[in-house]
């Protein structure tokens, strides 16, 4: 407890491989936030974590480097909270299916600007309702990506691009 990101990711886990850049770290498990490079030397610790939109979880980490589409990381780890939604509570159930088919939307160029507000208004939605911490927890990947990476999300809904080449577009290549 307490040691900076930049410590456990550089010297404990060895770097970005490849020499990509570091982009985010994800903390928490799949309903953690994604945290981006600014916030490297934040200590790792509940109170930390959680002032910028992550949380402890399950002490995972996981660490993207530049080649990541942060819209398409959200949609991952959104993806696992909906599979492990019981389903006993609409919000958690329905919520997080719909937050999916969003951002599949997104990734795909096919959103407009109002599908973000509709995103953001869910998570608030999902996250003051369900009745679990699994549905409470689950818009953290989003909430933060949005935080974090507007310029992503900008890019996918505004410009139809996916600025890392991830997310095929009619218009542009997936990268390989």
């Amino acid at each position: 407890m307490g040691i900076p990101l930049r410590e456990i990711i550089y010297e404990i886990g060895g770097g970005i491989p490849d020499g990509r850049g570091f982009k985010a770290v994800q903390t928490g498990g799949p309903s953690g936030g994604c945290i981006p490079a600014g916030h490297l030397d934040l200590p790792v610790d509940y109170e930390s974590l959680v002032k910028v939109g992550s949380i402890m979880g399950s002490g995972g980490m996981i660490v993207t480097d530049e080649s990541s589409c942060m819209v398409d990381v959200a949609k991952f780890f959104i993806e696992f909270c909906m599979s492990e939604s019981c389903g006993k509570c609409v919000p958690c159930r329905v919520g997080t299916t719909h937050m999916y088919h969003l951002l599949e939307r997104i990734c795909a160029g096919e959103a407009e600007e109002r599908d973000l507000a509709t995103l953001e208004e869910l998570c608030d939605v999902v996250r003051n309702t369900s009745l679990c911490g699994l549905g409470q927890a689950a818009p953290n990947p989003i909430l933060s990506t949005l935080h974090y990476f507007q310029d992503e999300y900008h890019a996918h809904v505004v410009e139809k691009r996916c600025p890392a080449g991830v997310c095929h577009m009619a218009d542009q290549e997936v990268k390989a």
